[in-house]
C-alpha cells in the first residue's frame, strides 16, 4: 500500500511539476534571460503553434533575424507571432511575415522597430485545449477529490462504537493528504490556463494570430479603369526623399471624392499614406522608403511598371499603371 502512494503521489508531483514551472516560467521569463511571454489565441501559425501554447519571447537584433524566424510583433494595436518569409535591407530592415497555417502572407511589411522579439521557448500547453487533455487534468483530478470527500463523508455518518470511532479519526488525519493537494493543485492550474486566455483576451499579456480574407459582392460597374500619373518618373534608388506622389484622373460617373484612401496602394506592397483632392485631382504620398525597399531587385536603368489600386467607398475596385525608371548613383 506504501508502495502504491509513493507511485501515485510521484507521478502527480511530475504531473504538477510539467504545469507549474511553464507558468513559473510565463509570469518571469527573466528566469530563462527572455524579456517577455505571450498565450496563442489562434491557429494561423498551426502546426507549429496552437491555441493555448505558451511562448517565451526574446528581443533580438534586426541585424540577427533569418528568414525561417518566428517573430512576436506589434505593428498596430494587435500583438501576433508569425515566421519570417522575407528580409529585405536598405536603410533599415523590412520583414515580410506569414502565418505557418495561412495561405497568403501579411499584406503588410514589418519594421524593425514594430519587432518585440523572436520566440524563444515554446510550452505545448495545447492538449490543455484537446478532450484528452480537458479529461485528464480537469475532470480526473475534480471527480477524484470528489469522490474521496464523499468517501469521507460516508465514512463520518456509518455507526461505530467509541474505539472503532477513535481509531477512523486518527487514520483520516490526513484527509487533506498530499494526494489531494496534489490533485487540487493540478485543477486549479489547468483551470486557469483553459478558462482565464477567453477572459484576459487582448490584454498586453495575450495575442491573436491573425488571417486577412476580403471578399467583394457587387452589382453593375466592378472595376474602373483610371489614369494615374507617378512622380518622379525616374527614381534614384540610393537617393534621399520623403515622398513618391501619384495623381489619378477619373473619366468616369466616379468621382475621386469618393475614393477611400485608406486602400490605395502599389503593387498591393506598398500602402498610401495620406491623400487629398487637388483641382479635381487625387494626389496620394506614398512613403518613399518603403518603395525603394520593394524595387530593390530592380536594375539600373530599368523600365519598372506600377500599378496603382484602391477602392471607392462603394467598394468597387479601381487601377491604373504607370512606368517609371529605376538608376542608382548618379544624381537622380
Amino acid at each position: 500500500m506504501k508502495t502504491y502512494r509513493l507511485i501515485r503521489d510521484t507521478i502527480l508531483a511530475v504531473i504538477c511539476t510539467l504545469l507549474v514551472i511553464p507558468i513559473l516560467i510565463y509570469g518571469f521569463p527573466f528566469v530563462v534571460c527572455a524579456d517577455s511571454s505571450y498565450t496563442v489565441m489562434s491557429g494561423s501559425m498551426s502546426p507549429t503553434l496552437y491555441p493555448g501554447d505558451l511562448v517565451i519571447v526574446k528581443v533580438i537584433k534586426p541585424e540577427e533575424i533569418k528568414v525561417g524566424d518566428v517573430l512576436t510583433v506589434k505593428p498596430e494595436e494587435a500583438v501576433y507571432t508569425h515566421r519570417v518569409i522575407e528580409k529585405l535591407e536598405g536603410e533599415t530592415y523590412f520583414f515580410r511575415l506569414k502565418g505557418d497555417a495561412n495561405e497568403e502572407p501579411d499584406p503588410r511589411l514589418i519594421e524593425a522597430s514594430q519587432i518585440i522579439g523572436k520566440v524563444f521557448i515554446t510550452f505545448p500547453f495545447r492538449y490543455l485545449y484537446t478532450s484528452y487533455g480537458f479529461t485528464s487534468v480537469l475532470l480526473v483530478p475534480a471527480a477524484l477529490i470528489i469522490g474521496k470527500q464523499i468517501h469521507t463523508v460516508y465514512q463520518l455518518t456509518k455507526r461505530r462504537n467509541k474505539r472503532e470511532t477513535m481509531r477512523w479519526r486518527r487514520k483520516s488525519q490526513s484527509a487533506l493528504d498530499t494526494t489531494t493537494l496534489l490533485l487540487a493543485l493540478i485543477l486549479i492550474v489547468s483551470t486557469t490556463r483553459v478558462i482565464a486566455p477567453h477572459f484576459i483576451a487582448g490584454s498586453s499579456s495575450y495575442f491573436s494570430d491573425v488571417e486577412w480574407s476580403t471578399a467583394l459582392f457587387s452589382t453593375g460597374i466592378c472595376h474602373v479603369n483610371v489614369f494615374v500619373e507617378i512622380k518622379p518618373d525616374t527614381l534614384n534608388l540610393e537617393s534621399k526623399g520623403e515622398w513618391i506622389t501619384v495623381y489619378a484622373f477619373i473619366e468616369t460617373e466616379y468621382d475621386e471624392k469618393e475614393i477611400d484612401v485608406s486602400t490605395v496602394n502599389i503593387d498591393g506592397e506598398v500602402m498610401a499614406v495620406r491623400g487629398e483632392l487637388i483641382d479635381s485631382q487625387l494626389m496620394v504620398k506614398f512613403d518613399r522608403e518603403q518603395i525603394i525597399v520593394y524595387l530593390q531587385g530592380c536594375e539600373d536603368g530599368e523600365e519598372v511598371e506600377l500599378t496603382v489600386s484602391g477602392e471607392f467607398m462603394d467598394g468597387v475596385i479601381f487601377s491604373g499603371s504607370d512606368t517609371i525608371v529605376v538608376i542608382r548613383g548618379g544624381n537622380g
